[in-house]
């Protein structure tokens, strides 16, 4: 929070520049670094939720994995009952259906394991 403390001091330096009575500029600069706390507070407060947002993300966010999988699945599926060239034993395809099978499933059980790893030491 440095831009706070060079405020802080900035405030400070001022009211002590002022040609107040002493008791009169002790209460200007209670008053003004309590105003500029509850400034920071708030800023604290709306950086949370922005980050909170974008932890949440959208609904594409979240679902773009089994978006990929299902359609896998669905050309797997027409591939069965039609002769598609794109299901052919030399067709990159399947290496692409494996890598994504392989991240699917290794990043499903990285995000869990992350929940649970930040779970464990919040409670810490």
């Amino acid at each position: 929070m440095k831009p706070i403390s060079g405020i802080v001091d900035s405030v400070s330096e001022l009211v002590g520049q002022l040609t107040l009575p002493a008791r009169e500029r002790k209460e200007l600069e209670a008053g003004l670094l309590k105003l500029i706390q509850e400034w920071e507070r708030e800023l604290t407060r709306a950086r949370a939720s922005v980050v909170r947002d974008e932890v949440k993300g959208n609904w594409l966010q979240r679902s773009w994995r089994p978006l990929v999988m299902l359609v896998f699945a669905v050309i797997i599926l027409i591939g069965t009952f039609t002769s598609l060239p794109i299901l052919a034993d030399t067709s990159r395809f399947w290496d692409l259906l494996e890598i994504g099978l392989g991240g699917y499933v290794v990043g499903r059980s990285g995000e869990k394991m992350a929940k649970a790893i930040f779970k464990i030491k919040g409670k810490n």
